[in-house]
């Protein structure tokens, strides 16, 4: 595992890459989640397996963190959730609901997890610890493409991508002090992701290698997975038509061959390349 562990900056919006990973378990990458840092405050866009150990590698404070949002429910972007819930609860989000934002079925999720820690809940709050009881709960909001958050300081829009046929799909576009950081979610190129990153600072966007689903899949799997995520090449064609400053790579497959998505991706890119790495910040 590398990456810097530096201090959050006093910049308007910096972006922590929490796991860079993809469903097939690596020692090296956590599964997909990444940090939107404003100062003090901070944003979680999914929460895929080892979430949270990445989040204790970090200068992050749980007393701090402001929201989660779900892009879709594949188990490697949720997997890390329910630590996220109970463990933020205890070490620092003490009286204050986990604000949790995704699509439709969010809530069914959120139920889930109060149900699987029932118990530790129970002993936590009322037999042991006696944390407050509002940090045990979970707010849900649903999201429709729009305005979602809007806290004064951090605006974040939701904004429909193909993930077909995972159905409802989203990301996020995050702004603040003029900045603009703009959080893929897995999904294929299309107008929608074009739309709502135009412009933006930073792009993180998801990427894979075509030759890898052809090398660990049968062919009838390997094109259905091909058809609703984007190639690296992909990712640098829709940075290059959107203007953004600096595109990062991150949810890779495979979790290798660095060097072979920065020279797919700078096919048609030509700004600011970042393969993602687990802990990385992107100023």
């Amino acid at each position: 595992m590398t990456g810097s562990l530096l201090k959050a900056t006093a910049v308007a919006l910096q972006v922590l890459l929490l796991g860079t990973g993809y469903p097939r378990p690596d020692p090296n990458r956590a599964g997909p989640s990444t940090a939107i840092v404003a100062g003090d405050r901070w944003f979680v866009v999914d929460a895929g397996r080892g979430a949270t150990l990445r989040i204790a590698a970090t200068d992050l404070e749980y007393k701090n963190l402001r929201a989660v949002f779900l892009t879709h429910f594949h188990s490697d972007h949720t997997a890390g959730l329910p630590d996220v819930f109970d463990t933020s609860w205890q070490f620092g989000r003490k009286a204050t609901p986990l604000q949790l934002y995704g699509p439709s079925g969010t809530k069914r999720l959120a139920d889930a997890m109060l149900q699987f820690f029932a118990d530790d809940i129970h002993y936590r709050r009322d037999l042991l610890e006696k944390h407050p009881a509002a940090g045990a709960r979970i707010e849900t909001h649903v999201v429709k493409e729009g305005v979602v958050y809007d806290d004064g300081t951090v605006r974040v829009i939701a904004f429909p991508v193909d993930h077909a046929p995972v159905v409802p799909a989203f990301g996020y576009r995050f702004e603040s002090k003029g900045e603009v950081v703009v959080v893929s979610g897995d999904t294929r190129p299309c107008a929608s992701l074009l739309k709502y990153v135009k412009g933006a600072d930073v792009l993180v966007q998801e990427a894979y290698l075509p030759e890898w689903f052809d090398k660990v899949d049968t062919p009838e799997v390997a094109a259905r997975l091909k058809h609703y995520h984007t190639s690296a090449e992909e990712a640098g064609e829709v940075a290059a038509a959107a203007g953004v400053k600096t595109l990062v790579l991150t949810h890779l497959i495979p979790g290798n061959d660095e060097g072979v998505f920065r020279e797919r991706a700078a096919r048609k890119f030509h700004g600011t390349i970042v393969v993602g790495r687990d802990l990385l910040r992107v100023p």
